[in-house]
């Protein structure tokens, strides 16, 4: 994410923010600042929060990593938090070796053709150390990240037209890439492929192509010299964002011209006929309604960003209409648009030591808070701060 030149007009005097950021806003501290992904562990009832502080509201230049305790799962508290750059994305908990991994994508310059990863300590016998981090390189607006197939590797999305990938018990964590240019079996060649989002099921991964579709890949063929590891795009998908996948179901939210109408939509798609290909020698074009892939087509709310599965339910965030949709998976049916805060994006799941689904915690980017869902009930129960 490049620099912004947020332009204020006070009694005539024009006040560039980027040059005088320091004069205007506050530093973000420890507090909550525009929560764009989260991580639940119920075992030690720990919420790892990242917030990008992609708002206004303090220091643009900073976000800042969080750890809470959600013993009491409706009361969180505060146990630590440290100061990063602003606009980090998605987060991947290892709880074998105590560390989180946090892509970052804030450059000031806009020439850069590189951001970084962050690697934080969790170990809370750490003492003072306890989310200490290191940085590593990755490619330009680094955002989502999927781990772990094979072992160790983990998949991270970027702006150049290429998936990353590394080894997250490197010592150095350097980065390759995977270039996603992919020719079709129809001729035509992508000149543009920056991806979004990444899930991971067994050795296949999917994506979602900011300008449109999702890519299918077999994981198992990247780095083999002649290989095409993509082996399907599934064209007809406009504007994809947020994606999760349940076995052979994929579920793929976004908003864009379907059959002559601007529709906001959650798919839902049987993958189970993408089985890996092994000799092909360019990507296949797929149609989600002529191939037999669309088993839902079902209509959310404004501006709809991230989906989040429990076992009963899809959860998708819509970021203008302030408010999540529940997707009855079951029915496959929209039965509920729960209002949230203000701007509500990122998702995490609370679970019982039973496995019961008993909360949903949403980020709210611009009220900087969690609303906390019952699930059972499918009512906003709490607010934090």
């Amino acid at each position: 994410m490049r620099c912004i030149v947020f332009v204020f007009i006070l009694s005539l005097t024009v006040i560039q923010a980027c040059a005088q950021q320091g004069d205007i806003f506050q530093d973000v501290g420890d507090n909550i600042a525009s929560p764009t992904s989260m991580w639940i562990d119920v075992a030690t009832n720990r919420l790892y929060l990242v917030n990008s502080n992609s708002r206004v509201l303090y220091n643009w230049q900073q976000g800042n990593f969080q750890v809470l305790d959600i013993t009491n799962p409706l009361a969180p508290t505060l146990i630590k938090s440290i100061l990063t750059d602003s606009f980090s994305g998605e987060i991947y908990v290892d709880l074998a070796v105590l560390q989180a991994y946090v892509p970052n994508r804030f450059t000031a310059d806009d020439q850069d053709t590189e951001d970084r990863l962050y690697t934080f300590n969790i170990d809370e016998t750490a003492g003072a150390d306890l989310l200490s981090f290191a940085t590593s390189t990755l490619g330009r607006d680094s955002y989502a990240i999927a781990c772990c197939y094979p072992a160790n590797r983990a998949w991270i999305t970027t702006s150049l037209n290429e998936l990353q990938y590394i080894d997250i018990l490197s010592a150095d964590k350097a980065p390759s890439n995977l270039s996603l240019l992919a020719t079709l079996d129809d001729g035509t060649t992508f000149s543009n492929s920056e991806v979004y989002h990444v899930v991971i099921r067994n050795n296949q991964a999917f994506l979602t192509r900011y300008y449109g579709g999702v890519f299918v890949i077999d994981l198992d063929e990247v780095g083999v010299a002649g290989a095409v590891p993509i082996d399907y795009y599934i064209n007809d998908i406009p504007n994809p964002r947020g994606i999760a996948i349940d076995g052979d179901t994929l579920y793929v939210v976004g908003e864009g011209n379907e059959g002559g109408n601007w529709t906001r939509f959650v798919l839902i798609l049987d993958v189970s006929t993408l089985t890996p290909l092994n000799t092909n020698t360019n990507t296949q074009k797929l149609d989600k309604d002529d191939d037999g892939l669309l088993q839902a087509f079902i209509e959310v709310e404004k501006s709809p960003q991230e989906v989040l599965l429990s076992t009963d339910y899809a959860f998708v965030t819509n970021l203008e209409s302030d408010t999540v949709s529940v997707v009855d998976r079951a029915a496959m049916l929209n039965v509920a648009n729960l209002a949230v805060g203000d701007q509500p994006f990122s998702m995490g799941l609370y679970t019982t030591a039973g496995g019961v689904d008993q909360y949903l915690y949403v980020g709210n980017l611009e009220d900087n808070t969690l609303s906390i869902i019952d699930i059972p009930s499918l009512t906003v129960v709490a607010t934090y701060p």
